[in-house]
Formats: C-alpha cells, structure tokens, sequence
C-alpha cells in the first residue's frame, strides 16, 4: 500500500491556518487520491461526504459522489485509516449500507436519456430510507465541525504524519530565521523543529498574515486575509475546541466598515458566548449570547449607543422591549403560548401609556439608522393587533414619511 504524502512547506502549510487540512484536500484533488497513505486518503474520503452531507444530505452525496465511484462501499474502511473519524464512522457506515441496497438500481436510472423522470424514480428508489437518511445527516452535522478540528489538532501535533515537508532555501527549522521568497519576506521562529512562531508573512500586495501557537500546541491563534478585502483574527483551544473570530472590513450585504466578534465552538458555524457586531467607529451594534447554539439574550442598538431592541426568553418563548431613540421605553410585549405576540405596555416618547390594559393605539419604533427610520401603527385590543397595522419609513429625522406596508390582524394573528 502507498506511503505517499502530499507535499507542501512550512510557509504553504502554515498560511493555510486554521485550516492545515486544506492542504491535503487540494494536493489529491489534483491527483489520484488512492495513490497516498491511507492516513492522508481518509482526509480526502471524508471531505467527500462531509461536504454533500452536511450542505444538502445524504441523497445529495448518493447523487454527487457515490453514483460516480468505482465501488463506493470501500468508502467506510478508507476513512476508517484515520482514527480521528471514528466518532462519526458509525454514521458514514450506515449511509453507505443504505446506498448499497439501492445503488444498482440507482445506476440504472442514471442510464436512462430521460433525467426528469429519473428524477422521480430516483426519489421513490430513496423514500423507504428518507427518514433515516434524515436522521444520519442531522447527527453527522451535530459532530463534524468537531471532528475536522480533532484532524486539525492531530495535523499540528505531528504534521510529518500527513505531509512530506519540503526544504526551503535559508530555512533550516531552528529558532528565529527569515526569508525573502517571491511571493513576499516572511518570519518564521521554530522550536524543536517545529514553527511555533510568531510566524509573519508579509505580502506583495503590503499585506501581512500571522500565525502562532502555544509551546504545547495546544492554542493556535492566526491573522489572515478573508472573504473579499476583510481580516481574520482566529484562535482555538484545542483540547476544549473553545474558539472565537475578529472579522473586519466592509459587511457584504451593506458595503459599510464593521467589525464582528464571534465566539464558537471548534469554528463552526454555530455560536457559543458572545457575538457582537461593531460599527467603523467602534460603537456596537449588536450583541447576542449563547449556549451551544441557543440564544439566551440579544440587544441592537441605536446609532446614539442607547438601547433599540432586547429580546430575552420567557415561560418557554421570549420577551421583546422595544425602546424609542434616546433609551426610553415604547413598547414589551411577549410571546404567547399560542404562538400570538401579547403586548403588555406601549409608551409615547414621553412614557404616556398608549393601550391601557393592553386596548388602543399601537407605535412602534422598528429601527433608526443613518439612512432610514422605521416604525409601525396600528390599533391594539385586549393586547392583541387587530384591525390594519401600517408600517411606516421616513428620513432618520421623521420627515418624507411614507407607507411601506399594510397587514391586517385578527385578535393577534396576521389574515
């Protein structure tokens, strides 16, 4: 069986950070994957499945990759080589033993010119397995941002595992040394051989990449360049998988400067802590705080740094304070257990009471920024919307208002 490992260097391997496995996954998308060590060919297996898996399902990776292998029943003990999937091999098995029962009829289909109905006939060939099939992806998305971090941790470990490290001219992996390669002057600092760091990159283009890990390398933290013209900050603990993100640069939905703190678990897409969003000028925006991926509070906030909206749970749904610009109370109002907003309190500016016992009239401040200000009106009864609510949108300083939308309500409930 072929040792072969995929090559890199230490400034390609560490400008990947946080994600070293990366590496692997492009050097055997360029070649034969079944040509390397089976260490390294488990990496590229599981990023086969976990990519279909975990964005659109198991039929997805029946339709994308297993159709197309060979024999996609050795998919299992491929991945198995590595030891650090077997917390999710069960899973993996399990879908390949479904794939097995209908891959033969499966390929027929395939072979039929009329796609629409294979279409169709494919869907009734997985409908006995759908619920299954459901329940194997939603327990492989629960663990696989965990697991690719556990690989990510056995790589920094002892990365002469799963690379052949290649010489680079004037590196000779002992203590503090740099270099001026084409593609920028770059500071490298090895212990033992191994780049602890801070290892800097400074690019052609003036920019510079950072990367550094604790003397155990058990923490790593790196600065690098992401999506579009934004930074990165990460670090993560491995042993715990605690881990958290700085992003900056223009927001891609806006173009407006901010910046975003973002705590999670193994750098996944769930959050864990704190997210908070901060304007150019350092002002934040926004803050919400989990546990595991549960919300337990949020606040926005005005542009003036005064509270806009804070939503924390309540009796099994949650609890809305609404706040007019300056930090005075507009309106509470909580979720009912029949799924209908109640609302307790409704305030003027002044803090007159609009609806007392919960009856009259509705204004509700929805959001102020440098742009726009948006409210809504309408009418309440026994604390309930009823009747036509309009939604309104002005000038920040209430001028040029206009209708943006009209809902009817019945007793709470949209009609």
């Amino acid at each position: 069986m072929s040792q072969r490992l995929p090559s890199t260097d230490w400034p390609a391997l560490l400008r990947c950070a946080p994600h070293f496995s990366r590496a692997i996954v492009d050097a055997l998308c360029g070649s034969e994957p079944d040509d390397f060590a089976p260490l390294v060919r488990a990496v590229y297996y599981f990023d086969l499945f976990d990519a279909q898996v975990s964005n659109g399902g198991v039929d997805q990776y029946f339709s994308n990759v297993a159709a197309h292998l060979a024999d996609a029943s050795m998919v299992p003990g491929i991945i198995a080589a590595n030891p650090v999937y077997a917390p999710v091999l069960p899973l993996i098995e399990e879908a390949h033993a479904i794939w097995t029962t209908v891959a033969d009829a499966y390929r027929e289909d395939d072979e039929d010119d009329e796609r629409e109905e294979d279409d169709d006939e494919d869907d009734d060939l997985l409908t006995p397995h759908a619920e299954r099939m459901e329940t194997i992806a939603t327990a492989f998305y629960a663990l696989h941002h965990a697991i690719r971090q556990r690989l990510e941790e056995d790589i920094v470990r002892d990365p002469h595992r799963y690379f052949a490290v290649a010489p680079v001219p004037g590196l000779h992996g002992s203590g503090v040394e740099h270099v001026a390669l084409a593609d920028g002057a770059y500071r490298l600092r090895f212990v033992d051989g191994f780049p602890i760091g801070p290892n800097v990159f400074e690019n052609g283009d003036g920019g510079c990449d950072v990367v550094w890990f604790s003397p155990d390398r058990t923490l790593l933290q790196c600065e690098v360049a992401g999506w579009a013209a934004q930074r990165e900050r990460h670090w993560i603990h491995y042993p715990s998988q605690a881990s958290s993100s700085w992003t900056s640069g223009e927001d891609f939905m806006s173009g407006a400067l901010q910046a975003v703190r973002n705590d999670r678990e193994a750098l996944g897409l769930g959050h864990h802590g704190l997210h908070e969003t901060f304007n150019a000028q350092g002002l934040r925006t926004s803050a919400q705080l989990y546990w595991h991926g549960e919300e337990l509070c949020s606040e926005h906030i005005y542009p003036d740094g005064t509270p806009q909206l804070r939503i924390a749970p309540h009796a099994g749904g949650k609890r809305w304070l609404r706040y007019w610009p300056g930090g005075a109370l507009n309106t509470e109002s909580i979720e009912d257990r029949d799924g209908r907003d109640r609302y307790l309190r409704c305030l003027d500016e002044q803090g007159a009471d609009l609806a007392p016992q919960g009856t009259g009239r509705l204004v509700e401040m929805l959001s102020l920024d440098d742009g726009m200000r948006q409210w809504r009106e309408g009418e309440l009864v026994g604390g309930f919307l009823h009747g036509t609510v309009l939604r309104w949108a002005s000038h920040p300083d209430g001028s040029g208002a206009r209708e943006t939308e009209r809902t009817f309500y019945k007793n709470g409930r949209a009609a």
